[in-house]
């Protein structure tokens, strides 16, 4: 309302200074000198409280658009242009305070995704993959952040992630990767920006299972072993006095017969009991390729002539931190094991050594007997077996010891026919 007076007052002054200067006499020269002082005045003082203020605004709308918020405006010294001035100032300020909680709150939020120890994976609202944590990488062995962002999730060739795909949003599943690594899946979503954002977070549960498993059989076995033994002592004993004592060989003969099935007893829950009794491996640097062909001997004489038995070693050292005693022991049991699915054969088995991303590998590998879906999803579960006159003892003691080497590992039949035995160190 103010600039809109001094406009019109202006326009009168120069409407009046022109008709002075047109119908006036000569003398009058000083009214229209008088006019136009008045007239530049009234035009000054519009541009300090009208154009002026329009450069205000349009500096102000410029620092916006560019996103700046370190500067401020200036005051002008007229009342209606200080008011925009210390309005902007005052959003200004806002905005700033603003930025600067939800970069704060960002880079938190940043830091403790970098540091959890479940994976996280974040994708964008084409369901490409926008951000991957540290741990998500070790979980699904990608090398490096490039791998993933930017990619259509689907699109990436990870079984883990496949199967982590199928989670349906706002669910959670435990998914298998390598039948031996067990992890829980979450599928969730937040809003941002009005939009849906979708993440997923994977949970190895693989160490805790072990180890509850592990609790649970130690737990019966030794009970189990504790009573047994003690009772077949006993028993053992009263034997062995009648089979003394007694004339009468026939009575002699069931005596022995009845003794030694109860040391078969015992035998029986001492093979449960060793797995519980396994000592903490003793690691040390160890070349596998030097390890294996020192009990490849031994591992020939295991297995029929009908089995060949090849060794392929890795061109170069392969050194992994193991207890060898141990790890003969493995091999022992998977070569076992492998001899007797071909059996009678004829057939081969493989062992080659390698490294995978600068870590050690053994596979034990043979065209044997595939294994079938239901036993894949359960050969790792403590003492299971498919063999009628097994005690599932060597792959159970494997496991175990493979774990305590802080190993990861899987057995399964490939789409080539081929059943491998993987061993990453």
């Amino acid at each position: 309302m103010h600039t809109r007076i001094l406009f019109y007052s202006l326009c009168i002054v120069v409407t009046a200074l022109i008709v002075v200067a047109a119908v006036a006499p000569s003398g009058a020269i000083w009214i229209g000198g008088a006019l136009g002082i008045v007239a530049l005045g009234l035009l000054a003082y519009l541009w300090k409280s009208d154009i002026k203020a329009n450069r205000v605004v349009m500096t102000g709308m410029e620092l916006i658009a560019s996103q700046d918020f370190n500067n401020r405006l200036n005051t002008t010294g007229l009342h209606e242009p200080d008011k925009i001035v210390a309005l902007f100032n005052t959003m200004i300020d806002r905005l700033r305070n603003e930025r600067t909680k939800n970069l704060e709150q960002e880079n938190f939020t940043r830091l403790l995704t970098q540091a959890s120890p479940m994976g996280v994976m974040m994708l964008d609202f084409d369901r490409k993959v926008s951000m991957v944590n540290p741990a998500f990488l070790k979980i699904t062995g990608m090398a490096a952040e490039d791998d993933a962002i930017g990619k259509k999730a689907d699109a990436i060739e990870i079984s883990l992630i496949k199967e982590m795909l199928k989670t349906g949003l706002g669910k959670s599943g435990v998914i298998r990767d390598g039948d031996v690594m067990m992890y829980r899946c979450y599928h969730l979503n937040f809003m941002q920006s009005g939009f849906k954002r979708e993440f997923y977070l994977l949970e190895s549960l693989t160490d805790e299972v072990i180890r509850a498993e592990r609790e649970a059989y130690e737990k019966v076995i030794r009970t189990i072993s504790h009573e047994v033994n003690n009772t077949m002592g006993g028993v053992r004993s009263v034997l062995q006095t009648m089979a003394d004592t007694s004339d009468n060989s026939d009575v002699a003969d069931v005596l022995e017969s009845c003794d030694n099935r109860c040391e078969q007893m015992c035998a029986f829950v001492s093979a449960y009991a060793d797995v519980v009794r396994l000592p903490e491996p003793m690691r040390v640097k160890s070349d596998l390729n030097e390890e294996i062909s020192r009990i490849m001997p031994f591992l020939r004489m295991m297995t029929s002539e009908n089995v060949e038995l090849l060794f392929e070693a890795w061109r170069e050292p392969v050194e992994a931190d193991i207890d060898t005693n141990m790890m003969q022991q493995v091999m022992v049991n998977i070569v076992k094991n492998a001899a007797e699915s071909i059996a009678p054969g004829p057939g081969r088995i493989w062992i080659s050594t390698a490294t995978e991303d600068g870590h050690a590998l053994l596979e034990i590998a043979n065209d044997g007997q595939p294994i079938s879906e239901e036993a894949a999803r359960n050969l790792f579960r403590p003492f299971y077996t498919t063999k009628r006159e097994g005690r599932g003892i060597g792959l159970t003691l494997s496991a175990e010891i493979l774990n305590r080497h802080g190993a990861r590992y899987s057995l399964r039949t490939d789409s080539d026919g081929i059943t491998r035995f993987r061993i990453i160190f």
